[in-house]
């Protein structure tokens, strides 16, 4: 089971090491059981995985949530930009300022951000 624990409101997994494509599965479900997310000890993500977040923002968009990414590497910011998954996911520093956003700009209206 994946790290899991809240802050205020918010759900955070802690996520480490390489992300492949059964890991990003076990991360699908976790964030489909919850109906966000801490990247600095990333080293890797499957292109193809970032495509099953990219489903599951929608889905938590369409619900009035949101997910938003915290703490990412360099390298890993360079892979989403190179997907060009970059202009759907809001890139936090760090979990702190990814909690903030919440209430600096999600009023929990649908719009997406």
């Amino acid at each position: 089971m994946l790290p899991q624990n809240n802050i205020q409101d918010i759900s955070v997994i802690d996520v480490s090491g390489d992300i492949d494509f059964r890991e990003m599965i076990r991360i699908k479900n976790v964030i489909g059981g919850l109906i966000e997310k801490d990247l600095r000890a990333v080293d890797h993500i499957n292109y193809l995985s970032i495509g099953v977040l990219l489903e599951r923002l929608k889905l938590l968009r369409n619900l009035n949530g949101d997910l938003k990414l915290a703490g990412m590497s360099p390298f890993l910011r360079d892979i989403f930009k190179v997907v060009g998954m970059d202009r759907f996911f809001e890139d936090y520093t760090s979990l702190e300022d990814a909690i903030e956003s919440f209430d600096d700009d999600w009023e929990g209206d649908g719009t997406s951000h």
